[in-house]
């Protein structure tokens, strides 16, 4: 059962389901179909999106509590597509691109202070003490000869 909200992938823990020709979703992925997502104690959960509030009952199973995906969706404004083949459930949001420009500057508005950034003082890091000569390595290193060894024949 894969969820796609706007053409990717949208992976849930736990996943959602398919319970009786119905797409049960975790509430964790309604919250990224919402802006507000709240659960009152009797069960019902209330899904805001931008002007949009809409009101489903919560499934609980297994210890998570699901929802009807589909309706909540087109409730909160998607279009729903199902692929019965890939066991797949298609939400697109139609969102209109937002373009704001920033004021021009303004210098008669007032100012922020600049802030002041606390950095400590670099801690010094210990030098080693040198105790004496080096004591000889012990262990024999292999050696491999970089040109071919033949022996002297007699």
């Amino acid at each position: 059962m894969t969820v796609v909200l706007d053409g990717a992938p949208a992976p849930s823990a736990p996943p959602a389901r398919l319970v009786g020709g119905r797409v049960l979703a975790p509430i964790a992925l309604i919250a990224r179909l919402a802006d507000r997502v709240t659960v009152a104690a009797d069960g019902g959960l209330t899904a805001q999106r931008g002007e949009r509030a809409c009101v489903a009952r919560t499934i609980g199973a297994e210890g998570a509590a699901f929802v009807e995906l589909a309706p909540l969706a087109r409730c909160l404004g998607a279009t729903v597509s199902w692929d019965a083949a890939s066991r797949t459930l298609g939400l697109a949001f139609a969102r209109a691109a937002q373009s704001r420009e920033h004021p021009a500057f303004d210098p008669r508005a007032p100012q922020v202070a600049p802030t002041t950034i606390f950095t400590p003082e670099p801690v010094r890091t210990p030098r080693v003490l040198v105790t004496g000569s080096p004591i000889p390595r012990r262990t024999a290193i292999p050696v491999t000869p970089s040109f071919p060894f033949t022996t002297p024949r007699p």
